[in-house]
């Protein structure tokens, strides 16, 4: 091994019940070294940094630091060796603070036994002025509940750089941040680099690895296929390893909906405090309506207001004219509406039960007699979701959480396809989502609004929203800011014009 490499995984193998998820991988990370690892979902990435954190015990193999081989059996045993990760789904306490997050289990103490709360927030601020100005927006003592996917992001970067570390993994850092907080973590990955830190970076966004990384390493179906420098590549070439064929993922659609197609949904003055200000627009049948916005804009609180999971101050929703009252997700699903969150572990999914079981489980009413489940009929439904969207799984008793990102994804679609919903709402539809998947689902979504479902669908990917949506909304600070029909002459320097001016 180079006296470079800090990092070396040898011919490792991990199996679990009905899958090989690893098949002899190897990889080597070098001393200040931004190091992508690309694949589709299922590839082996999440499985390889859970071996590397300890969540995860190889089968075989032998893991190298800095020259000495080491056992990795939990994740102290990482943390004691200087690796730490920014895992893609966020997990705190939503009732503590920053500050309190920051810090769990680790809180400074004086007189032995109380906490000191001045040097905690002190050390919190520290860390937010590195971070830059995204981290420092927030003060220390706001309650995380309150706050963006994107700020809890940040949080756990935060967090992870309290301590000393060596080996730095990010798994989908930037699927839940803003344009601007994006750029200030490319700044402190390019920081940690020139320091001497060693960053992995999993990421479904080629674009960034191409900007930010040295190397990349491409995994296919659990095994290794190979490794090349980013000066000595391309995107197709990527692509191409990754799946066995190229994607054009953001060839623009057809407009399908026509002008005077019949009203599915229309909203009027709805409100909600400072986060949601008087929305009014429609929906048409076999419409795909974009989103877009930076983080905190108001797009993903008005879906959710309209959902029903988030209560309203006042406005009114029509459903093919008729005016409806949505004041919980039960109203909507019985209103034939369908939501896939943005937060598919916490919101969309049950983790620890079957894939059956998340598939049917809006819809569980309709497939029982004197009120016992018909579990035949249940497993039926549940596997033709399986077949239509190839979910990969071993079975449909399969716990969800044993699936890839890009699979749950599919199976939270699925629940409200079974729902025969006529309204599908799609909140960052391909989060964390590999490009294979992603196809996938857009061709999915495509397909519904042909079949003439009403399609709402929010991103934060410019290329994205093009290629999909017949109109888009655009959202700055709680209210739509510009309505933009999408003709071939729309850009994405007009849309993001408007999304951050006035």
């Amino acid at each position: 091994m180079e006296n470079n490499t800090v990092l070396k995984m040898h011919n490792i193998n991990k199996s679990f019940p009905g899958v090989i998820a690893l098949d002899n991988v190897n990889f080597e990370l070098n001393k200040g070294e931004v190091h992508a690892i690309c694949g589709e979902n299922g590839a082996g990435k999440s499985t390889l940094l859970k071996i590397l954190m300890g969540m995860y015990r190889r089968d075989s193999g032998a893991i190298f630091i800095n020259d000495r081989e080491v056992n990795l059996k939990s994740i102290n045993d990482a943390k004691q060796h200087g690796i730490g990760i920014i895992p893609q789904e966020i997990q705190m306490a939503p009732k503590l603070s920053i500050a309190e997050n920051m810090f769990m289990a680790k809180y400074p103490k004086k007189l032995l036994f109380f906490v000191d709360w001045k040097k905690l927030k002190d050390d919190t601020k520290a860390m937010q002025e590195k971070m830059g100005e995204c981290a420092l927006s927030m003060g220390v003592d706001t309650q995380v509940e309150t706050m963006s996917m994107g700020y809890r992001q940040l949080i756990e970067i935060m967090k992870a750089l309290s301590t000393k570390v060596e080996i730095l993994a990010f798994d989908e850092p930037t699927s839940s941040l803003s344009e601007e907080e994006t750029e200030e973590l490319f700044k402190l990955i390019k920081e940690l680099s020139n320091k001497g830190i060693s960053v992995i970076y999993v990421s479904h966004r080629l674009k960034e690895i191409f900007r930010i990384c040295d190397r990349v390493t491409i995994l296919k179906d659990g095994k290794y296929i190979g490794t090349k420098k980013i000066r000595e590549t391309n995107i197709s070439e990527v692509i191409s390893m990754m799946v066995g064929r190229n994607l054009d993922l953001f060839e623009k659609k057809q407009k399908v909906v026509k002008s005077d197609a019949e009203i599915a949904m229309e909203i009027k003055n709805l409100t909600r405090g400072k986060a949601v200000r008087d929305i009014n627009f429609f929906l048409r049948k076999g419409e795909i309506l974009g989103m877009f916005g930076i983080v905190g804009s108001g797009r993903s609180e008005t879906v959710r207001a309209i959902f029903g999971l988030d209560c309203k101050d006042c406005g009114e929703i029509y459903l093919n004219g008729k005016r409806v009252e949505l004041n919980s997700p039960q109203d909507a699903v019985r209103a034939k509406i369908g939501f896939v969150t943005e937060d598919r572990h916490g919101e969309g999914l049950i983790l620890k039960a079957a894939v059956r079981w998340n598939i049917t489980m809006p819809f569980i009413r309709a497939l029982t007699k004197f009120k016992f489940i018909i579990h035949q009929q249940e497993k039926t439904v549940a596997n033709k979701y399986i077949d239509t969207l190839r979910i990969k799984t071993p079975s449909d008793e399969t716990f969800t959480e044993n699936l890839s990102g890009g699979n749950q994804q599919k199976v939270v679609i699925s629940k409200w396809l079974g729902a025969e919903s006529e309204i599908l709402i799609f909140d960052e539809p391909t989060r964390g989502i590999d490009v294979g998947a992603k196809s996938e689902i857009y061709q999915l979504i495509q397909k519904l609004a042909e079949e003439g479902k009403s399609i709402i669908m929010i991103s934060s990917e410019l290329p994205e929203i093009l290629a999909l949506s017949d109109r888009i909304l655009v959202f700055r600070d709680g209210m739509i800011n510009a309505e933009l029909e999408n003709h071939k002459f729309l850009t994405e320097e007009e849309i993001l014009k408007n999304a951050i001016m006035q």
